[in-house]
């Protein structure tokens, strides 16, 4: 077939109407979204029944993964990554800092003149040019920056300076997993600032700190911010920022009274010293002693720790609390004790010490234990005459003024450090930002100084760096935020925020009224959104499941009551909403969609669509003092003050009621328990009384219950209390029954919390609409 050149012409302009939204109208030209023109391979890949919201962004069509550990970006998953790293842009600029790109390569000479080279030099991909030249793929850029702006830096005036980047870091993972959660190639935005001295440096650190919160506020994300340990990035000032995730390889520990939260490394808890009577010492079989080398090879550690926690639980022994005191210990060494003795093999024949020593890091639960040890002279013969030091307190600390040891990790309820009424809770987490004050840990080094005005000699840079992570928080935000039908995006990073689905064909009527809609959306001054068209010819039913899996925030169905009656159904899934809203109020009803919080509320049985929730005044929300409050008189700011009080009660409400909840179901398990042995002692068979003995984690051997009419009772204090099978029961049974009428009161109480969310909702919902309504009208 032959085409003149006017029929050619003809059928660009018909492709062109298909692909750009038409001038006219004052919508004007532009691109229009489809998801017609869009890769997204779904297909060939089958759902699990336990599956992750990494396999679920593969079946999604947001990734692939290429090799071990690496993974190629498809169109969706670029674009949530791009909208991450404008966000990051975003409170970047908040705080004045400058986006620049190092380089990938980095060359071995900087790191081992930083000292950091040796410390992880197992986890560098490593190369060399045809010259031999030694280069690296960089994890991180703190020398590489720090070098730059060394050869930059001319004046005092000069500093603060604040530069960052977002770009690909590679690190050889020894074992990649949970996909992008631990990988050996991703995005990862990393800040360094640069101040003239210490205060200005904290200054800088607490800014970032601030935007860092910001960051992690747009995308709904329920951050910890712990104190943390600097590792092999140095400084001294250190805080991780953590999601609480069952698949998190990281633990923290936080308190359920105040803001206390620290990685287990650098966690203590209350002072145990009022559980400790004076004078009392453990038996030797309950004393552990670790052992560590010091860096200069000449000092052995002993650190004497307790067997045994809090409630008689098996301790862990925590070696930052020695760290802390003895800043020169070298963790990295496998075999201290071997270590120790080529040490001594080595100094044998040498008639002084030449600083060898032995330093004892005694806890502060073992002071007389220690004590008595010592005047027993438990040192070994080997060790004889060899100068020995002990810290027993932390070092700043007097006589008048002492503050013990204490080297044991926490444990879930201990007591908090910081108040006098929380106890501490041990999750885990995954780390997606860190933040270092890294003082002059590499400007000293690499010769980074600058000369002040009132100093004589220049002086090293003050340093701070901070990190997160932007391919760990894309696969979080997938683990953290999907559900059985797929994944569910934060607006702020959501590839498309609202996707418009015909249930029949693509017509002009649909292109019209996408033109008009996704226009009005993206040049909202509230609240712009970007809009897609799904128009790829495939069955309505498939459509609907294809958009609950790759998690849109808003869908806008257009069916027949759209062709009807100019009504569509929006739902969100995030907002348990499905509602029918004309097509004059679709915009202004979106916006304000997107404006409400992510909590659960529906609407009155009789109310009408876009007819303001019908709320008495003394109905409304009642407030912790018992006051009631007239919603209708509230502006938009207040009622969002008293929606954050309500959304702070509520959350201490439900936390109880789970935490009451979990107490009941141990009961009523103690209850089971006590009905089995009821009803093994009326078996009078040989075998009623058997049991299976653990003696580790893997090997069982058989056993006879000798008593069967008795069982010891945890009566909730620590102690054990022997008693009769129905005496038992019946303690267990009033437990439980108690629990259940406290359960069954304080639902009703957040029922009434809830309700009351939603009408403050529903009426601070209405005003935004009712507001941005007037504004055309006012023009």
């Amino acid at each position: 077939m032959s085409l003149n050149r006017h029929a050619v012409t003809r059928l660009a302009s018909a492709n062109v109407y298909k692909l750009f939204i038409k001038a006219g109208s004052g919508i004007g030209v532009r691109a229009r979204s489809t998801l017609s023109r869009i890769w997204i391979p779904t297909g060939g890949v089958a759902a699990s029944e336990t599956e992750t919201g990494h396999e679920k962004l593969i079946r999604a069509g947001f990734l692939r993964q290429s090799q071990s550990g690496i993974f190629q970006l498809l169109p969706l998953g670029l674009r949530v990554q791009n909208k991450l790293e404008a966000l990051l842009d975003k409170h970047m600029a908040s705080i004045g800092a400058s986006k620049l790109s190092l380089s990938t390569l980095t060359s071995e000479e900087l790191w081992r003149r930083s000292g950091r080279f040796d410390q992880i030099s197992s986890e560098l991909f490593r190369l060399a040019d045809r010259k031999q030249f030694s280069m690296m793929l960089s994890p991180t850029h703190e020398e590489e920056v720090t070098s730059l702006v060394a050869s930059t830096l001319k004046s005092h005036k000069d500093l603060p300076l604040r530069l960052y980047q977002t770009t690909r870091k590679y690190r050889d993972e020894m074992r990649p997993r949970h996909g992008l959660l631990r990988s050996r190639e991703f995005v990862m935005k990393d800040l360094y600032s640069f101040d003239k001295t210490f205060a200005s440096a904290v200054s800088t650190y607490d800014e970032v700190a601030k935007a860092y919160r910001a960051f992690f506020a747009d995308l709904k994300l329920p951050i910890l911010v712990a104190e943390a340990s600097s590792g092999d990035m140095g400084g001294n000032h250190s805080h991780e920022y953590h999601l609480p995730s069952s698949v998190g390889e990281d633990t923290v520990i936080s308190c359920d009274s105040c803001d206390y939260a620290a990685n287990d490394e650098v966690a203590t808890a209350r002072s145990p010293l009022n559980s400790v009577v004076s004078g009392q010492s453990m038996q030797e079989k309950d004393i552990r002693i670790w052992h560590g080398i010091t860096k200069d090879r000449k000092g052995l550690v002993k650190a004497w720790y307790p067997g045994k926690g809090s409630a008689g639980k098996t301790a862990e022994f925590n070696m930052h609390a020695v760290k802390e005191v003895i800043p020169d210990l070298d963790p990295s060494i496998d075999d201290p004790l071997k270590a120790w003795a080529d040490i001594m093999s080595a100094h044998a024949e040498s008639t002084s010490h030449g600083g060898i020593r032995i330093i004892n890091v005694v806890d502060m639960r073992l002071i007389d234990s220690y004590s008595e040890m010592m005047n027993e002279d438990h040192i070994s013969p080997a060790d004889k005459g060899i100068p020995v030091r002990t810290i027993s307190q932390l070092p700043g600390t007097t006589e008048n003024n002492a503050k013990g040891l204490d080297l044991l990790r926490p444990m879930e309820g201990d007591g908090c450090p910081r108040c006098e009424t929380g106890q501490l809770r041990v999750q885990k987490a995954l780390e997606l930002g860190h933040t270092f004050y890294l003082g002059t840990r590499y400007s000293e080094p690499l010769a980074l100084t600058v000369a002040l005005p009132n100093s004589k000699e220049p002086v090293p840079v003050e340093m701070g760096c901070y990190g997160i992570g932007v391919s760990r928080i894309f696969g979080t935000v997938a683990e953290h935020k999907a559900d059985e039908r797929g994944l569910q995006w934060p607006r702020a990073i959501a590839p498309f925020e609202v996707v418009v689905i015909p249930s029949s064909g693509i017509t002009d009527a649909t292109l019209d009224f996408y033109d008009k809609l996704s226009c009005q959306l993206a040049t909202s001054e509230s609240c712009a959104v970007d809009t897609v068209l799904d128009d790829r010819k495939l069955t309505f039913g498939w459509k609907m499941q294809d958009a609950d899996m790759i998690g849109y925030p808003v869908v806008v169905v257009l069916g027949r009551a759209w062709r009807d009656k100019g009504i569509c159904e929006v739902q969100c899934r995030s907002l348990s909403l499905k509602e029918n809203i004309p097509v004059g109020d679709l915009a202004t009803y979106l916006s304000s969609v997107f404006l409400v919080p992510e909590h659960h509320f529906s609407k009155n049985p009789t109310q009408q669509p876009n007819e303001p929730p019908r709320v008495k005044p003394t109905d409304a929300t009642t407030m912790s003092t018992g006051e009631p409050i007239n919603l209708d008189t509230l502006e938009p700011q207040q009622l969002s003050q008293v929606k954050q009080q309500l959304d702070e009660e509520l959350e201490h409400l439900t936390t109880s009621y789970a935490q009451l909840h979990g107490a009941q179901n141990k009961f009523k398990e103690c209850l089971r328990c006590v009905d089995s042995r009821t009803k093994s002692a009326d078996d009078k068979t040989a075998s009623s009384n058997s049991v299976l003995v653990p003696l580790t984690n893997s090997l069982y051997v058989k056993g006879e219950i000798s008593n069967n009419e008795t069982v010891l009772v945890d009566v909730g204090t620590g102690f054990l209390i022997e008693k009769k099978l129905k005496a038992a029961r019946d303690f267990y049974e009033d437990k439980s029954n108690g629990l259940a009428s406290n359960l069954k009161e304080l639902e009703a109480i957040v029922q009434r919390k809830q309700a009351n969310v939603r009408a403050v909702e529903e009426v601070l919902r209405h005003k935004i609409m009712a507001a941005q309504a007037s504004q055309p009208q006012e023009a």
